[in-house]
C-alpha cells in the first residue's frame, strides 16, 4: 500500500512544479507600471504582496492595482484577469475503473467499476475548502460462481487546490467517512446470515480540473480507497483497498 500512496503523492508534486513553472503572476498598475513574479501574499479587498525573481518583494494596495493576472513565462497572458473571476467550487459526476490491490487483488476480487454520484469541492479562500464525495463501486469475485463485490458510502474531508492556469486546477482531498460492503455469496446457495456491514473508510485522492466553460469543468482523478468491514456471521474481516482512475464532467459553482 505505501508504494501506491508514494506513486500518487509524486505523481501530484510532479505536476504541480511543472504546471506552475510555466506561469507567472503580473501586477498591472494603475500608474502604468507592471510587477512580475509570484504573489506571496493577498488580503481579500485591500492588498497584494509580490515577490519579484531577484527576491525583491512589493505590497500594493487595491486601489493602486489595475488588474493581475497570470501569463506564461513567454509573456502570453492566461486571460485570467482578477482572481475574483474563478469560480469557488463544483459538483460533478465521474465514473472509471476501480483497481484491488494489496490482499483484496491478489485474493478476492478483480478490476471493476467504480462511479461517484456525486463529487463536490467548494473553496473558502484561494486555496482551501472542503471536498465530499458519494460514490459505489463493484468488483468481480476471484471465486467463481460467486455474485461481485460491492461497497458504497459517503465521505468528506479538506480540500486544498493549486490553480496550474486559468484553465487547469489541482485538487488534493483526502477524506474520511463509513462505507457499506455487501460479501459475495454463491447465489444458488440460501444463506440465512448478514452479508453486509457498515465500517470507517478513508480515501486519499486528487483531481485534475479541466475548466473548458465558464460553467463547466472535465474532471480527471486518482484514488486510493480503504476499508475494513466486519462480517460477524462469517468470522470474516477482510480489508479492502483499491485505486480508481476516473474521468467526468462538473458544473462549476460561484
Amino acid at each position: 500500500m505505501k508504494k501506491y500512496l508514494a506513486l500518487l503523492l509524486f505523481l501530484m508534486v510532479t505536476t504541480v512544479s511543472i504546471g506552475q513553472s510555466k506561469y507567472q503572476d503580473v501586477v498591472y498598475l494603475k500608474n502604468g507600471g507592471i510587477i512580475r513574479g509570484t504573489i506571496i501574499e493577498q488580503v481579500p479587498n485591500k492588498s497584494i504582496k509580490i515577490e519579484t525573481v531577484d527576491k525583491s518583494v512589493f505590497v500594493y494596495q487595491m486601489d493602486e492595482i489595475e488588474k493581475f493576472t497570470k501569463e506564461q513565462l513567454n509573456g502570453e497572458s492566461s486571460g485570467l484577469k482578477n482572481n475574483s473571476e474563478k469560480r469557488k467550487g463544483f459538483i460533478g459526476l465521474s465514473l472509471g475503473a476501480s483497481i484491488p490491490v494489496g490482499v483484496y487483488g491478489e485474493w478476492f476480487a478483480n478490476t471493476g467499476l467504480q462511479i461517484n454520484l456525486i463529487n463536490y469541492g467548494y473553496l473558502f479562500s484561494e486555496n482551501f475548502g472542503i471536498s465530499a464525495m458519494w460514490f459505489g463501486a463493484a468488483h468481480p469475485s476471484i471465486s467463481v460462481g460467486f455474485e461481485p463485490w460491492s461497497y458504497g458510502g459517503i465521505m468528506a474531508g479538506p480540500l486544498l487546490s493549486l490553480p496550474l492556469s486559468d484553465i487547469l486546477e489541482w485538487d488534493f482531498r483526502p477524506m474520511i467517512g463509513y462505507a457499506v460492503t455487501t460479501l459475495p455469496v454463491n447465489p444458488n446457495i440460501v444463506i440465512s446470515a448478514n452479508n453486509q456491514a457498515i465500517s470507517f473508510a478513508w480515501n486519499l485522492g486528487t483531481n485534475l480540473r479541466v475548466n473548458v466553460g465558464k460553467k463547466v469543468s472535465l474532471l480527471f482523478s486518482v484514488d486510493y480507497f480503504s476499508t475494513k468491514p466486519e462480517f460477524k456471521d462469517f468470522n470474516f474481516k477482510p480489508t479492502i483497498g483499491t485505486i480508481s482512475l476516473g474521468s467526468g464532467v462538473a458544473y462549476r459553482l460561484k
